[in-house]
C-alpha cells in the first residue's frame, strides 16, 4: 500500500496504490468521509464485485485516512476506529486513579461479567428479543479532556444482525453532539474483578488498534499483534466465508504466525490455556468431541493431531500438550 496527497481545497485528494498495484483516486472531506473513489482494476458496478474486491476498495479508503492523519493536522477517523483516539484513551484509562476508574467503569464491568445465564439485573437490560445465547455488543463512548477521561456514555446495545444491518439501542450520552475519542465494543465475558477490568480494557483496546491497521491493509506494530475481539463490526469480515484476505484475529486460539493471546484473565498461563481451549471448541463440535475423548481415555491422539493440523496448527503435538496436558 502506498499513497500521496494530490490536492487540498474543499476536500483532500489522494492517489492510493493497493496490494494489487491498482490505483485508487479518492476525495474525502476533512473528517474522513469519502466522497469520491475511482479505480479501473475492479468492476465499476458494486454488484459485480466479489467480496474480496469490495475489501480492496475498503482498504484503499482506510489507508487514505491513515495517510491523511500522518501527513496533515486532520483526524479523518470515525469513532469506532479512531486510531489516535484509541491510543489516547488506552493511556488515559491506565492513568486513572483507582477510585475514578471504578466510578467510570463499574457499570461496564457488571454488564460484561453479568451473564448468568439469563441476566435480569444488568446496568443496561437486554432487549426482550435477545435470548440467553444470542449475540449482543455493549458500546461505551469514552470522552477525554486533554489526557484524562472526562466522561463515559451509558451502555449502548447492538444486536440481531438481520440482512447485515444490526438493531441498535442508544442510551444516554453526556455529549451527544461531540465525537467520542474511542468506543469500547464489548461482549459478555468472565472478568476476574473490577480491579482486573482495567487490564481487560487495555487488552481490548490493543485488539481494536490491531484492527485499525489490518483494515487499512497494513501489518500492525508488534504491540498490537494480539488475538481477541476488537472492533465489533470487523469480526463479520474476518469470518465471512467469501472474504479470504484476513485471518480470524478475533479468536483467542487462532494459529496466526506472529500473533498471540497476551491476556490471562488474572490466572497466569493457566488462564491463557483455558481461554484458548474454550475458543477452540466453542464452534467446532468435531474437535471438542475428540479433545473430550482423548482427555477422558488417553486414546486416539493421532486423530486429534490430524484435526489440529487440519485447522492450521504448525506443531499440533506441542499445542495439544499445551492445552490438554495442563488441565
Amino acid at each position: 500500500m502506498d499513497a500521496v496527497i494530490t490536492g487540498e481545497s474543499e476536500r483532500i485528494g489522494l492517489s492510493v496504490i493497493d496490494h494489487n498495484d491498482v490505483e485508487h483516486l479518492i476525495e474525502m472531506d476533512f473528517d474522513g468521509e469519502v466522497k469520491y473513489q475511482e479505480q479501473d482494476g475492479y468492476p465499476q458496478d458494486a454488484a459485480d464485485r466479489s467480496p474480496n474486491e469490495h475489501e480492496y476498495l475498503a482498504q484503499a479508503r482506510e489507508y487514505a485516512r491513515h495517510h491523511v492523519y500522518e501527513e496533515t493536522e486532520y483526524n479523518p477517523f470515525p469513532v469506532e476506529n479512531n486510531l489516535p483516539g484509541i491510543k489516547r484513551v488506552r493511556t488515559a484509562i491506565q492513568d486513572l486513579p483507582n477510585e475514578r476508574f471504578c466510578e467510570l467503569f463499574e457499570d461496564a464491568y457488571q454488564q460484561v461479567d453479568g451473564k448468568d445465564p439469563l441476566p435480569t439485573d444488568l446496568p443496561a437490560p437486554l432487549p426482550s428479543e435477545v435470548g440467553p445465547n444470542d449475540w449482543i455488543a455493549f458500546l461505551i463512548d469514552v470522552y477525554l479532556d486533554g489526557t484524562t477521561v472526562e466522561a463515559v456514555s451509558d451502555i449502548h446495545l447492538r444486536y440481531d444482525y438481520t440482512d447485515n444491518t444490526p438493531s441498535e439501542q442508544w442510551n444516554d450520552d453526556p455529549f451527544p453532539d461531540r465525537k467520542a475519542d474511542a468506543r469500547l465494543q464489548l461482549t459478555f465475558d468472565h472478568v476476574p474483578s473490577l480491579e482486573g477490568f482495567r487490564e481487560y480494557l487495555d487488552y481490548h483496546l490493543r485488539c481494536q488498534l490491531r484492527d485499525c491497521y489490518i483494515m487499512a491493509g497494513v501489518e500492525p506494530p508488534e504491540e498490537y499483534k494480539v488475538l481477541g475481539e476488537g472492533q465489533e463490526k470487523i469480526i463479520g469480515r474476518y469470518v465471512h466465508p467469501d472474504i479470504t484476505l484476513y485471518d480470524q484475529y478475533h479468536k483467542h486460539h487462532a494459529p496466526i504466525s506472529g500473533y498471540e493471546l497476551d491476556y490471562d484473565y488474572g490466572m497466569g498461563e493457566y488462564g491463557k490455556i483455558i481461554t484458548q481451549l474454550e475458543s477452540l471448541t466453542a464452534e467446532d463440535e468435531e474437535i471438542r468431541t475428540a479433545i473430550d475423548h482423548y482427555r477422558d481415555t488417553g486414546e486416539n491422539k493421532d486423530e486429534l493431531v490430524d484435526l489440529f493440523e487440519e485447522r492450521g496448527f504448525e506443531n499440533p503435538n506441542k499445542k495439544i500438550n499445551e492445552l490438554i496436558g495442563a488441565l
